[in-house]
């Protein structure tokens, strides 16, 4: 993946700020001037004062199969406009306003904020995902802040390594008989396949999941959200909110219905037969991302500024999410263990029966729900939107 696509890729507001003001003051110093993104900013995220440039960043989150032009120009309109005040007002002398995106401008869109811009005589322009991947490449010390982008350095340097780690003798590979702990281990299980291997293999990538997955957990029990730089009034926080709890709902849906399916078969195989590695990773990385989806709402709305009216809808909406969360990790916790005693119960002399269940099915807390809906409604009633 070339260092364009990857930059396209970036989904945390934060990061994309901070490599914005990092290529910016790269290539003009001291005359750009960063903007503090952790407070009300007006729409103005920096300044370049030799050219009366204001600038706009925004971070798309792409998604498959789905244009996201209307929400490219709302975005772009918006924070315009507020040029356009600022100016009016005389807070800012400006000339001219750039808007910083990691998603290409199209054309239409493009030509639209130009004339609104004439109109307010400001001079519009843009900067997309090439213009920093040739800063990147420009101003080499760069890269180094942004390790997350330097996929094909390291894979380069990877492809290398393993080319002279081939041409060793290398000494036979331990047997694998337990839950692998981590890629090596489990490459080494899927070429060996002793008995039980696609228990051990599903615990395996769970074990792996569920432990990058601890620090998310731990933020959430401790009521941490990482800010998102999203300031939102009314009508905005109503529709955020729901939109979340929906969300939520089609998540836990989506998961309930692979469970409901023939995934189980499918998977470890019918009796006697061999099961099938790629759905058994799959299957159980299905597990880890629907849990991670659930951290990143939950993490969304505790780090989103909420108009004062629905800050205890907000409240409310991360504790429903916590149930779902502690399901999934529970049962993650319960297979990695009773799945990691099968070796030994093998190794037992007519070992005795031994049931092995892996039913899943997750759900939300109705009585917070219901209380959460009265809230909005109350809100709702009260502000009459």
């Amino acid at each position: 993946m070339n260092l364009q696509a990857q930059i396209e890729l970036i989904t945390n507001p934060q990061d994309f700020v901070r490599l914005c003001n990092a290529v910016l003051q790269a290539e003009h110093g001291d005359d750009f001037l960063p903007i503090d993104d952790d407070r009300p900013d007006r729409g103005n995220d920096g300044f370049l004062k030799s050219e009366r440039r204001m600038f706009a960043a925004h971070c798309f989150k792409r998604a498959q199969n789905r244009s996201i032009d209307a929400e490219i120009r709302t975005k772009m309109a918006g924070d315009l406009k507020k040029a356009i005040q600022l100016k009016q007002d005389r807070a800012w002398d400006i000339k001219r306003w750039t808007f910083l995106s990691n998603y290409p401008m199209p054309e239409h869109i493009a030509a639209s904020m130009v004339q609104a811009g004439n109109a307010a005589g400001i001079e519009v322009s843009w900067r997309g995902p090439e213009y920093f991947a040739d800063r990147l490449q420009r101003f080499k010390g760069l890269r180094e802040l942004f390790p997350n982008l330097m996929a094909n350095e390291v894979a380069e340097k990877l492809d290398d390594v393993m080319m002279r780690l081939d041409s060793l003798a290398l000494p036979k590979p331990l047997a694998i008989n337990w839950v692998p702990r981590n890629s090596d281990e489990q490459r080494a299980l899927i070429e060996q396949m002793p008995r039980a291997w696609e228990y051990l293999l599903f615990a395996g990538v769970l074990l792996q999941g569920r432990v990058a997955l601890d620090l998310r957990w731990r933020d959430y029990q401790n009521g941490y959200g990482r800010r998102t730089g999203r300031y939102l009034d009314r009508p905005s926080s109503l529709a955020q909110l729901e939109g979340v709890l929906n969300d939520e709902l089609l998540i836990a849906k989506g998961l309930n219905a692979i469970f409901a399916s023939d995934i189980n078969v499918r998977a470890f195989g019918p009796p006697g037969l061999a099961g099938d590695v790629g759905t058994i990773v799959q299957f159980a990385g299905r597990i880890v991302s629907t849990c991670e989806d659930l951290l990143n709402l939950a993490s969304e709305v505790r780090g989103t500024v909420y108009a004062d009216e629905f800050r205890q809808a907000a409240d409310m909406l991360s504790a429903i999410l916590g149930q779902p969360i502690g399901q999934i990790l529970f049962f993650m916790d319960r297979v990695i263990r009773e799945f990691g005693e099968i070796p030994a119960w093998l190794a037992i002399l007519n070992p005795p029966p031994r049931h092995i269940e892996i039913t899943l099915e997750i759900s939300v807390d109705e009585r917070r729900l219901k209380a959460f809906t009265k809230e909005v409604a109350r809100v709702r009633r009260r502000l009459r939107i």
